[in-house]
């Protein structure tokens, strides 16, 4: 069935991108349409008929083409940085990438996401320099993907560009094992040498076997230092007796991220002639939080610059003295987890090594398509209630089970109620994968891989037990299900019946269901003793001398059960990932998400995948999922005002339990309490356009007019019997002030006030027990500048002018920026005359211990810590701002700019961030 599904589809895509080029809308229909139409065509060339199901199968592979969705990459770029040149007829592929995107369609990749990747590597190599510029010059970046997500495809697209434009070395640093070195020089092997490099499948005094993009063009030539075999590593001898020439042609190495293997290539290099050390390097850095991060504690001179005279640790060291070697060179990181890249600080270097690592030139945020299987689906969010994620997820009770200790040593005897098998739960989810692979074979997917992931512990000893007795029961299951025991096929039913029909139910309804066939339980039990058969458990550790060879089963399909530790939490692709078993404790959040392996695309059996764990690591992953998401949010916001990397103030939000990174990774990050309870959150940045103005000025009416009344000219609190300009109204409900804040429109780069963010936080605060924030004073400020209507009265606005941005800040041009909006005084309009003696006695006792002389002021910080005992109690101040003197788009609507003051609160919830040292300038 899969041959003519696959044809077929084939086929219909051919037409289906001629209409798309053609302008027509590809939609399901269309497809159908064609699927159908063509169907009877096929039929009559090939004299093989064509059933429904296997045109329904073709449909849907084609839906996941063409209907799969996936958002631009963003980049933030440093203001030093190469030179336009990558544009025109340069940007287009040429015939090293064009051979790769051939590739890419044929293996079936959804149009976008072609399209995508396509103009994605295009941007990453137009923020590298020109390969042809003369001179010296070395550049910095990262790229942020997804954990299994495609990053690999990302910097293959990368190599093949940089190759078309005249990159001649390229190096990339493939993890920290052998098996994942040989995983990705398989993967280069067909993604861009175009042959297999792998000694052993050569014949004697016979070329190389064409493999990948070989077959669209095996005439482009590229050398390679490194083989596809276990040992296949860089070494000098085999390097020295190559026909090194990288004047002429390319030249790849796939290493691994050893010290001493990188301490040899470097020596090597030393050696090399000048040409060859004039040739233009690339060097992409795979996994680049993990052993390149310099953990070294690196001592500070007494004005603040780093220490010179000094080593850095053995890989980022040699990384370093790589990079040092060549005349021109880029180095490009590439992980999912930039936490430890991003808290390198961004001023170091040391004499011998020169710069770190910190991506100063450029950072690129690829974006997965719209049906990525990541930890935001899986697992859902904290702040969004509307995604609680996928029904994946089952519950493993690790500490009544008591088969394996989440505290243990290399002794471990795995064993449940003192006997030498495993727990329920693993046998569980042992069935569960054989139900899966049973119903992917019933969907016609007979042919494609299945792997599930048992990852209980990192001792290689354990791993051992571990595989005895997950070999034992799956032994004796597979020999029930093929004797057709009763008992054992009613058990699988029931598993059929209560969990798996439901599920499929709930995920065909998402994204992820796209092209999900549904099967019966006759079509899964007719082909399960079958498809149990294929199944083999294997062990991948510290001990495994070879890879998971997939490629040795590609025809039939390879079902696998991998029990591992390290090695499969960093790197290794298991193919086909459907179900994995995972009590391995990291607290860490980029070992957590690295160790989700199950994490990637799962098309057409997303409801299959299941993963048994622990309800806190459920909880962790939730946690972790939030702050990647938070994360990117950042990116986002950077990219919107085409901020630097030097620019980026990353923030990430602390749990009570888990660690961001390791500690010496995260040496240069500092904590910092992030909650609104006890800030004065100013906007001082508006924008300019009419559309806005006049849309938050009606926003503002809508607000003010239910408001009634109102008290105007309040008296101010203190001595003096002063009188405030404006109106004032008290008893407001924290609810109506949420609603406002939400639906008002702030640019991007209002930092300090982002409306959905603080409207969040008044709705979790209105929602404690006893509530706070219920009670608001609104007072609207007024001056004696343009007159203007505001809720239908006439009134003064207030004068705040603009100013040009600070050294380095760029500001788009429908924006502009003040000092601040508040008028000190006005934080105090609410307060009683005890409270404002107080706030004013608490300020000038501060000021006294650094020498300063009295104020009859009170500082914002103390007026909200006095406010803060009626924590029910905020205040938000609008100032309606001139709008001649802000020089926006003519109208007669004043500006809308708002201040909101917390009190200080012992019971909110007062997040704590690990900030970077780029964020920690910002805020001194």
């Amino acid at each position: 069935m899969t041959d003519v599904v696959e044809a077929l589809a084939l086929r219909a895509r051919k037409i289906l991108q001629v209409q798309k080029e053609a302008g027509e809308a590809i939609d399901r229909d269309a497809i159908t349409r064609i699927v159908e139409l063509d169907a009877q065509t096929f039929s009559l060339m090939t004299r093989q008929p064509v059933s429904s199901e296997q045109k329904e199968a073709a449909a849907r592979l084609l839906w996941t083409v063409f209907v799969t969705e996936q958002g631009p990459a963003l980049t933030l770029q440093d203001k030093e940085r190469p030179a336009p040149w990558y544009n025109g007829d340069r940007r287009q592929p040429g015939p090293f990438m064009q051979r790769y995107l051939y590739k890419l369609e044929e293996d079936g990749w959804p149009e976008d996401s072609i399209r995508e990747l396509k103009d994605s590597t295009a941007r990453i190599l137009e923020v590298m320099d020109d390969p042809q510029r003369p001179g010296n010059w070395d550049w910095r970046g990262l790229v942020v993907g997804d954990v299994q997500s495609g990053k690999t495809a990302s910097y293959a697209g990368v190599v093949n560009r940089a190759a078309d434009a005249g990159y001649r070395i390229i190096i990339v640093l493939a993890g920290m094992h052998k098996i994942l070195r040989l995983q990705t020089q398989k993967r280069f092997d067909k993604d861009f040498l175009g042959y297999d490099t792998n000694p052993k499948t050569r014949r004697p005094n016979q070329p190389m076997r064409t493999i990948g993009v070989g077959n669209f063009n095996a005439q482009l030539i590229v050398d390679s230092l490194t083989m596809a075999d276990p040992n296949g590593d860089f070494s000098q001898r085999m390097a020295d007796q190559a026909n090194f020439s990288p004047v002429n042609q390319p030249c790849l190495l796939i290493v691994k991220k050893n010290a001493k293997v990188l301490e040899n290539l470097n020596n090597w290099i030393a050696r090399l002639p000048a040409p060859a050390k004039a040739a233009p390097v690339l060097v992409i850095d795979d996994e680049a939080d993990q052993a390149s991060v310099d953990t070294g504690d690196q001592p500070f001179l007494e004005d603040g610059t780093f220490e010179q005279d000094y080593d850095p640790k053995r890989v980022n060291g040699e990384i370093r003295r790589l990079l040092m070697s060549f005349e021109r060179r880029v180095y490009v990181g590439y992980t999912a987890t930039p936490f430890a890249n991003i808290l390198i600080h961004d001023e170091r270097s040391a004499n011998d090594y020169g710069p770190d690592l910190f991506p100063s030139t450029f950072i690129v945020s690829l974006t997965p398509p719209d049906d990525y299987f990541g930890p935001a689906a899986v697992f859902g969010t904290n702040d969004d209630p509307d995604n609680p994620g996928l029904p994946l997820v089952r519950p493993i009770d690790q500490t009544q089970e008591g088969w394996i200790k989440e505290k243990h040593d290399k002794h471990l005897k795995p064993r449940f109620n003192n006997q030498d098998v495993i727990p329920p739960s693993l046998e569980e989810a042992i069935d569960a994968f054989l139900l899966t692979c049973a119903a992917r074979a019933a969907r016609g997917q007979e042919r494609e891989h299945n792997s599930m992931l048992v990852h209980v512990s990192r001792f290689v000893d354990v791993h051992d037990e571990v595989h005895r007795q997950v070999e034992k029961y799956l032994r004796e299951t597979r020999a029930m299900i093929s004797n057709g025991d009763r008992e054992t096929l009613q058990r699988l039913k029931g598993m059929w019946e209560s969990d798996y029909l439901p599920t499929t139910d709930a995920v065909r309804s998402t994204v992820y269901g796209r092209n999900i066939i549904p099967v019966t339980w006759d079509q899964v039990v007719s082909v399960i003793a079958e498809s149990s058969d294929k199944i083999q458990v294997i062990t991948a550790n510290g001990k495994s001398k070879a890879d998971i060879d997939y490629d040795a089963y590609k025809e039939a399909g390879y079902s696998v059960i991998g029990v591992g530790g390290d090695k499969l939490s960093r790197g290794l692709t298991l193919e086909g990932l459907s179900v994995s078993y995972f009590l391995r404790v990291s607290q860490q959040y980029d070992s957590l998400l690295q160790m989700g392996r199950w994490f990637g695309y799962r098309r057409g059996f997303a409801d299959l995948c299941r993963l048994y764990t622990t309800p806190d690591m459920d909880d962790w992953f939730r946690y972790v999922a939030t702050a990647q998401r938070e994360l990117r949010e950042q990116f986002f916001e950077m990219a919107q005002v085409n901020a630097t990397p030097k620019d980026f103030g990353l923030k990430i939000a602390v749990h009570n339990v888990l660690e961001v990174t390791a500690k010496n990774k995260q040496r240069h990050g500092e904590l910092r309490q992030s909650s609104y309870a006890g800030e004065g959150k100013v906007q001082t940045v508006m924008f300019r356009d009419r559309r806005t103005v006049e849309r938050n000025a009606a926003i503002t009416d809508d607000f003010i007019s239910k408001l009634g009344g109102g008290t105007d000219e309040p008296r101010r609190p203190g001595p003096g019997n002063k009188r405030a300009d404006g109106t004032l109204w008290t008893g407001v409900p924290g609810r109506e002030i949420a609603d406002y804040l939400k639906n008002l429109t702030f640019p991007p780069e209002s930092s300090q006030v982002d409306g959905k963010k603080l409207s969040t936080f008044i709705n979790d605060q209105l929602g404690m027990r006893p509530p706070e924030l219920t009670d608001w004073t609104v007072f609207l400020a007024t001056g004696s500048k343009r007159e203007v209507e505001i809720a239908g009265r006439r009134r003064n606005c207030v004068l705040r002018t603009p100013r040009p941005p600070r050294s380095g800040q760029q500001l788009p041009e429908d924006r502009f920026i003040i000092g601040t909006t508040l008028s000190p005084l006005d934080q105090a309009i609410d307060l009683t005359d005890a409270e404002f003696d107080a706030a004013l006695t608490r300020t000038n006792e501060e000021r006294s211990t650094n020498r300063k002389s009295p104020t009859d002021v009170p500082s914002g910080e103390f007026i909200r810590k006095v406010r803060g005992g009626r924590p029910q109690n905020g205040l938000l101040i609008i100032y309606p701002i001139d709008p001649d003197e802000a020089k926006v788009e003519p109208t007669d609507r004043p500006v809308i700019s708002v201040v909101v003051s917390f009190p200080d609160s012992d019971a909110a919830d007062k997040r704590v961030y690990l900030i970077n040292s780029v964020r920690q300038r910002e805020l001194s």
